[in-house]
This record gives structure tokens, sequence and C-alpha cells, in this order.
């Protein structure tokens, strides 16, 4: 998976420094921030400047006047309206505010991490070219919690190199007193959506075309859009990304440099709260109240482990850009940048991310016990047959797939020796012993984790109203699958080709078919690039075909498929994907006896609704296929949607209702959905496991008097 550099897989631990030193005089150190996009003075702009030019932008100009003939309106006014924007969304550096932010930032870190662990000799790799190049450099982080964009910046601070540009939503900038704080370190507001808002989206596009011309710092964005729950790479979004590299199609710059930065929490802030937001259950909206709130993370010391960040090679997009397209876009300067340009930069970043990505013992674990659970139903880890497979398990992802697991840090010295496989489970199970503990007769058990969701609010739940039976097995089931989730950066097309083998003496042609059709139904959920061809496909399945051999999973015998001796691989590999597969069944289901008669339209939310209703009956089914509560999730059937679209099994409507009520309706080719039900059944059925979840139930009925708080 990652490549052998030395220079990126050294970590250092950022906060270690800080616990023998001053941190006052830290954050108060003289500094020369390096700019890492060289500009003389006059073109390099200040937020004023930014503003003024925007507002004479003339695609800017030309929207005004157009509105203002359309709306019978003075031109003035449109004017005015259009300033008030920018002050809204245009960002402000404040060096002074940072300096006192990061002060109260590092004795937060100091107290609710044990480490946070960066590659900085690659960092200082990046400083030292920024220092003689000219390109605009552009920092993508993956999104994993709310403190990724801090601690991004916490890094910068630390290094003497500039802090970005940040984009953000408009949830923060609502939050009163620290919206403003933020926009001084660097942040700049965007709406979530302003498609239908012409001068919006003109002003906005013209404001990012300033940061990356006339900016000497860099920008900073999240390419998944938000934050990614479920702790595995989501689908890019490309209208930011876009925007930014418009003006290096248009020649306006002479480069982009995306830096991907791959994230991992050990346990992340918002764990509490994550399992409950993907079965439909809505996000405390952001506010300063909540803020103040969530600073019971406070109460325990080390609480949340290690955070590792792993800054990676730099993406030149220059490299992605078509000559004969630039030289149109010469000619004509209203051309748009080619989707598939912008598609192929977005999807090198998340493969970037998937790559560099450092795994944590938890999530060896959480793979681990999740295999236990479906292929040994009544026998559960000791600590010894647990350290048996872990090491086994860390072996073969270290040293077969080129992944690292929780790298050592080379700045602390008084660590005497090098964590064994027994320590890291034993500090691992320490951390996350609200999620898996040994009981008072060394089994390996799954805590009670649901809480009883108390406010003096009524809380609209997206989807269908979960009963308290399956709330119960439910939030655990789900937890333990987020920290599964992160492994899926090296086991997507693994475990898709292994699924798709779903019987001994299965042909390899049916097998090549079968992958084909996973792969499409789940090229959402799992960020695959969805703009390859059929080739391309076959190719990625000759080479999963060949790995699945190589590691004894399957073999091969004139053109049939047999299952070889590396069951355990093979059944890790298959549990990991059954929910996932599972709510693509339910939801075909669901679409397929769609009835407008007596279920009304077939509208995205009641669609939503009726995916979870039915999934929750199938899961207490004895003879259901669907035995896996993370199917539960709501983010599965949006993306599925999204899948079944692109595979024309439904076509997206839109209401007829009024244009500011607009509703998502879809219209349903039964045909289609029935050929895949009858394909989804055959895997799933043929790879059903002996044990699931339900059989632990009854180890939550005695629940604790917990009552879900509201973080951040």
């Amino acid at each position: 998976m990652a490549d052998n550099i030395s220079s990126t897989m050294t970590y250092f631990d950022l906060i270690h420094d800080r616990r023998k030193s001053s941190d006052f005089m830290w954050a108060t150190r003289y500094m020369e921030p390096l700019a890492p996009h060289s500009l003389s003075t006059d073109e390099n702009w200040s937020r004023n400047e930014a503003i003024e030019a925007v507002l004479i932008h003339p695609k800017v100009v030309s929207i005004i006047d157009e509105l203002a003939a359309t709306r019978n309106v003075d031109k003035l006014i449109l004017i005015r309206e259009a300033k008030a924007m920018l002050e809204e969304m245009a960002s402000k550096q404040h060096l002074s505010t940072f300096r006192w932010l990061a002060l109260i930032l590092v004795k937060v870190l100091k107290r609710i991490l044990q480490s946070f662990r960066v590659n900085v000799q690659y960092v200082l790799e990046i400083k030292s070219k920024m220092e003689h190049s000219d390109v605009q450099y552009v920092y993508v982080p993956s999104h994993r919690s709310y403190l990724d964009f801090i601690l991004m910046s916490y890094i910068l601070f630390n290094y003497d190199m500039a802090i970005p540009n940040i984009a953000s939503g408009m949830d923060f900038y609502r939050m009163h007193v620290v919206g403003e704080l933020l926009r001084k370190t660097g942040a700049f507001y965007m709406r979530r959506s302003f498609s239908t808002d012409k001068l919006y989206k003109e002003i906005f596009k013209a404001y990012v075309a300033a940061l990356v011309e006339h900016s000497d710092r860099a920008i900073e964005f999240f390419i998944e859009g938000t934050r990614s729950r479920s702790q595995k790479s989501i689908s890019p979004k490309y209208g930011l990304l876009a925007m930014i590299l418009d003006s290096l199609f248009h020649a306006k710059v002479s480069d982009i440099h995306f830096i991907p930065v791959s994230i991992s929490y050990d346990r992340p802030l918002e764990e509490s709260l994550f399992s409950y937001e993907l079965l439909g259950v809505p996000k405390p909206a952001e506010s300063t109240t909540g803020l103040f709130r969530s600073l019971s993370i406070l109460r325990e010391q080390s609480a949340h482990g290690h955070v590792y960040f792993h800054v990676s090679p730099p993406i030149s997009a220059l490299k992605f850009m078509d000559p004969s397209a630039r030289k149109l876009s010469a000619l004509s300067p209203l051309t748009k940048i080619p989707t598939d340009i912008v598609k192929n930069i977005a999807y090198a970043i998340i493969d970037s991310h998937n790559k560099y990505t450092i795994f944590m013992p938890i999530n060896l674990i959480a793979v681990l016990f999740n295999e236990r659970i479906h292929s040994h139903p009544g026998n559960p880890y000791t600590f010894e047959t647990l350290l048996q497979d872990y090491i086994w398990f860390k072996k073969f992802i270290t040293q077969r797939m080129g992944a690292s697991v929780s790298p050592t840090v080379e700045n602390i010295e008084e660590e005497p020796f090098k964590q064994t496989e027994k320590d890291e489970i034993k500090e691992s199970l320490h951390t996350h012993r609200n999620l898996l503990n040994f009981d008072s007769n060394n089994l390996l058990i799954l805590q009670a984790a649901h809480r009883e969701i108390k406010s003096n609010k009524t809380i609209c739940v997206k989807g269908h109203t979960l009963d308290e039976r399956t709330m119960r097995i439910t939030v655990p089931a789900i937890n333990i699958g987020i920290y599964v989730n992160p492994l899926f950066a090296i086991f997507t097309k693994p475990s898709i080709a292994i699924m798709s083998i779903h019987r001994d003496g299965l042909t390899e042609e049916i097998a090549a078919d079968q992958f084909t059709l996973l792969r499409t139904l789940l090229t959402t959920e799992f960020a695959l690039a969805d703009n390859v061809d059929k080739q391309t496909i076959l190719n990625e399945w000759n080479h999963e075909l060949t790995f699945l051999i190589n590691e004894k999973c399957v073999g091969l015998n004139n053109n049939e498929i047999y299952f070889s001796s590396n069951n355990h691989l093979r059944k890790i590999l298959c549990n990991i994907l059954v929910p996932y597969i599972g709510a693509i069944y339910v939801t075909c289901l669901v679409l397929h006896q769609w009835d407008n008669t007596t279920m009304g339209e077939s509208i995205e939310q009641e669609i939503l609704k009726e995916c979870q209703k039915r999934t929750e009956i199938l899961l207490f089914h004895d003879d259901s296929l669907i035995n896996h509560p993370y199917t539960l999730s709501l983010d599965l059937y949006q993306s599925t949607l999204v899948s079944l679209t692109n595979y024309e099994a439904i076509t997206l409507l839109l209401s007829p209702s009024s244009s500011s009520d607009k509703k998502r309706i879809y219209q349903i080719n039964k045909n289609i959905l029935s050929s895949l039900i009858d394909n989804l059944e055959m895997i799933i059925s043929q790879q059903r496991s002996p044990g699931c979840y339900l059989d632990i139930a009854s180890s939550f009925n005695h629940q604790n008097d917990n009552t879900l708080q509201a973080k951040l």
C-alpha cells in the first residue's frame, strides 16, 4: 500500500516537547511564517483589495446587470448585497489571535491526547520546496473530525508556515464569537448549497480565484465536503475543487500542488455521536454553548489516545491538464474545465488518503472481533487467542499489504523499548474500554453503548424511529463498524472480489461479472473512481484475483475458482462487506415493491425510512439474509440510491411542487431491480455466516442510565 519512503515514515510527537517547556514562550515566539505562494507586492491582495476586485470582476458585473434588469431594481442595491456576501465569506488573518488560540489549544491537546504524531521530516521537505517555488499550494486533509483543520493549523504554526485560507461551513460562521475567531485564523465561509443563487455563485467563484491567484497563503479544504462519520473515505465533492483548478486551466497560475493529508484518530472526539448520526439522529447544531459543553472531554487524561497526520507527496494538477483543452480555454475564456480532469484529480487525492492511512490497533481488534462474532458464535476471544490472531493479522497487513500500524515516534527518548503487540492491545483496550473489554472470565465482550436520548425538544429523526430493542444492539455494533471501516483503505477491492466468488466451482467469467456488478453498486459508498471503462474494471478484477490466489484464499483450476486453505482471511474480507451489500439488497427490495397507490410518491426521504424500517424487521427474522445491524445506517441507503441511479435502475426526477420545496422523486425500473435482487440474494445467501451480533443481544438488557450529550 504505502511506499517505503523513509522520510515519510518517521513520526514525531508534536506535543511531547510542549510537555517539557513553556507553552507561553512557544506561542509568543518571534515568527516569520513562510508564505508558500511567492507574489510581488502588487499581486498579493489584502482582504479589502480582494473584495473590491471581486466586485468589479466581469462575470460578477454581468450577473448584477442581468439580475437588476430581471428584478427591476437599482444596481446599487445588488452591489450592496454582493458586498455583504463578500464580507460574510472573506477570511482575515490575524497572527496575534492565532497565538492566543494556539496557547489554549496546546493545553487542551496535552490533556486529551497521549500523542499527536506527524511525519515531520516530510513536512520540512515540503517547506523547503515552498521557499523556491511559485506554484500555489492546497492542503487537502481527509475529514474525520472537527479537530482536523485545527490540528492542521497547529502543525503549520509549529513549523513557522503560514496558516492557510481554510474553507469552512456556515455552521461555524453562525457561532457567536467563535465564528469571527475562526475567520481571524484563516477561515473563509461558504454556504452549503448555492447553485440556484446566481449572484452568490459568481461572487464565490471570483473570490476563490482571488485566493488562488492573489493570496500568498495556501488554501485548505476537505475534498469529501463533510466529516466521514463512518471513518472511511467517502465520495469526493467537485465544486470547490473545480473552482480552484479553473485558475490553472486558464493559465492564471503556473501550477497547483495539492498536498493530501491522511488523518487517523485512535478515538475521535465525536465517537459517542457518530453511531446515532448514522442511524438518523441529527447531530447537535454547532453553537458556542455546545462548544463549552464539549469541554467535558477534558475530564479524563489522555482519553482519546493517539492521532496521526501523514503529509503525503504533492499532486501536481498540471500533469492532469490536457494541453489541447488549455489552448481552447485561451481562445475562449468562458470554456469550463473538463469534468474528467476534475474527477481524476479528486480521486488521486482520495487514493493518496487511502494509500498513506495509518491504522490503529483498535482497527485490527475491531476487524477480528467482528469476524469472531460471525464465524465463531459462542466462542469469544480470550486475551491469549486475541493476541495470537492480532499478531497474525498485523503481520499480514504490514508485510503483505504494505500498511503501517501505529508506528512509533522518534523523539520520545525515555521510551526504553518498542511496544510489543501485547502492549498495543492492552493500551488500545484501555483507551476503548467503553467499547470492548475483558470480563471476569477473561472473555472479550462488547460493552453496552446505547444511551437514552433525552431532550426538552422533539428530535426529528431523519429515518425510521427504531425501537429500543434494536437500538440496544445496533449502537454498539455500529461503534465496532466505525473502527472496522478504516481498513477499507486497503480492503475494499479484495473484499468485493471475494464476495464475487460466492461459491466453490464458480467460473472465472461469472465471478468477474459479479465483481463488475458489486464494484459498480459500491462505487459511491467506497469512493471508487466512477469514470473508468470496462477494461479498467477487468484489470482490477485480475489484480485482486491474483492477490487472493497468492494469499491462498482461493485457487484457480481449469477456469473454475475454488476456496483454498486461508479461510480466516477469506471470512474477514467477506464479513466486513456483508452489511454494505445487505443495504443494497434491502434498497432494491423496497424500490421493487414500491406501490404509489398505498405508499405515495417514491420520494427519497420516504424511501430511506422504508429501507430502515424493512431492515429492522428483517434483522430479527431467523431465516433473513440481513443479519448485521450496520445495515441500518442511513448513509448506506443514500449512497445506494446514487449508485442505482448511475446503474439506471432508478431515475431521479423533480417534484412538480413549487421550486422552493422541490423533493427528490425517483422513477423505478422494476425489471432491472428484479435482476439485481436475484444476483444479490445469490451472493448473500452463499456467504452467510453462522453467527451474528444478535447472538450477544441479551448482554445489553441491563443498561446504564446514560444520556446522550450534545457535544460539538
